[in-house]
């Protein structure tokens, strides 16, 4: 009985990944098409011919290949941020025990309610005044003081769910504080570095309210905001713009795709904690 139960459920799982999975493959499917007509006569079917002159249109006439670049930049500069600054204070607040430790993780989420709106208008200010609007740092900052409070409390979390004897043992042979987080606790705490960083690539790489207020400066946007305008120009170029929007969501698949296991295994353990 319980073959059929489970030749059942795993036809429903697969079905609704094919649900999710399909818009993805006909917007990366329909990318390759040569024109409108053949989109809209042919919704269904795969393109006659494998070309990539929409991508090279993308990127060119789009500039989407230095919108990429800076979307590189930014997320990758702001991942490893969050996860160096994020690990040190989680494993200071999950293993170190201090008077203010409450209250510093009350702020840390309270950090995570906080909408963005709320603080733009005085950030916009701060950038100005430390001279870094219109940069590529206007955003990196921002995005790591952003995503820092989930990070924070990930690692606490996770550092806390391990056993104190652990700590112990490094004590016991000699094993100073530095040394014990660099060559003990970061190697057992992978799927902790990559739920947090996976979760700030993601979140960093579709931004657009910040992307598109801080940067002015058409060679320092990102992807997000460089579509907008690559839609404006190309409106009706919808194998162009499907080719875009390919080289936006792509990547993003991609990391997930390549560190999901480990995201799993990084909520879980916060989770059970």
């Amino acid at each position: 009985m319980s073959r059929p139960g489970s030749y059942l459920k795993t036809v429903a799982w697969t079905l609704l990944a094919l649900l999710f999975l399909y818009p993805m493959l006909w917007m990366a499917s329909s990318s390759f098409k040569s024109s409108n007509l053949e989109i809209f006569g042919h919704p269904f079917s795969l393109p006659h011919q494998i070309g990539f002159a929409n991508y090279q249109k993308a990127i060119h006439q789009g500039h989407m290949g230095s919108y990429f670049i800076n979307s590189l930049w930014v997320t990758g500069l702001s991942a490893i941020a969050v996860v160096c600054f994020g690990a040190w204070a989680g494993f200071a607040l999950g293993k170190a025990r201090f008077p203010l430790r409450r209250f510093c993780l009350a702020l840390f989420f309270a950090g995570m309610i906080l909408p963005v709106q709320a603080y733009l208008i005085p950030l916009i200010g701060l950038l100005e005044k430390f001279g870094i609007h219109d940069s590529l740092w206007a955003l990196i900052l921002p995005y790591t003081a952003q995503s820092l409070p989930v990070a924070i409390l990930l690692f606490a979390a996770f550092f806390a769910s391990l056993p104190a004897e652990l700590e112990e043992a490094a004590k016991l042979d000699g094993v100073r504080t530095a040394r014990f987080y660099f060559t003990i606790l970061l190697p057992v705490a992978r799927p902790a570095v990559a739920t947090v960083g996976v979760i700030t690539c993601l979140n960093t790489w579709n931004e657009f309210l910040m992307a598109m207020l801080f940067i002015v400066d058409p060679g320092m946007k990102t992807l997000p905001v460089g579509m907008i305008a690559f839609e404006q120009a190309h409106n009706t170029d919808y194998p162009a713009l499907l080719a875009g929007l390919s080289l936006i969501s792509v990547p993003t698949l991609l990391v997930y795709a390549i560190f999901n296991k480990q995201v799993i295994r990084g909520v879980m353990a916060g989770a059970v904690k």
